[in-house]
């Protein structure tokens, strides 16, 4: 047997979870948002605003961290492809 398909399972593995934790990163972004904006609303009395700004500010961290890890993943994709030729 030859020893291709173990950095080839582990390669697939290491995608998996860098995937997983955008993804996870995304959904604690907007709950993150979510609470602290319900909480202030709460406090200051502005509801629902705060809570609807900070939504939309952790929305759009959460898809900024999913636009980096994809580039990043689609630089390591060329660099192994450049390496392959």
């Amino acid at each position: 047997m030859s020893s291709e398909p173990k950095p080839r399972l582990k390669k697939v593995f290491d995608q998996v979870s860098r995937y997983s934790s955008v993804g996870l990163e995304l959904g604690l972004s907007v709950a993150i948002g979510v609470i602290a904006g319900y909480y202030l609303d709460g406090w200051l009395g502005t509801s629902p605003w705060l809570t609807i700004f900070l939504l939309l500010c952790g929305v759009a961290a959460g898809f900024k961290r999913i636009y980096l890890a994809l580039k990043s993943l689609e630089r390591e994709q060329e660099e192994e492809d450049s390496s392959d030729s």
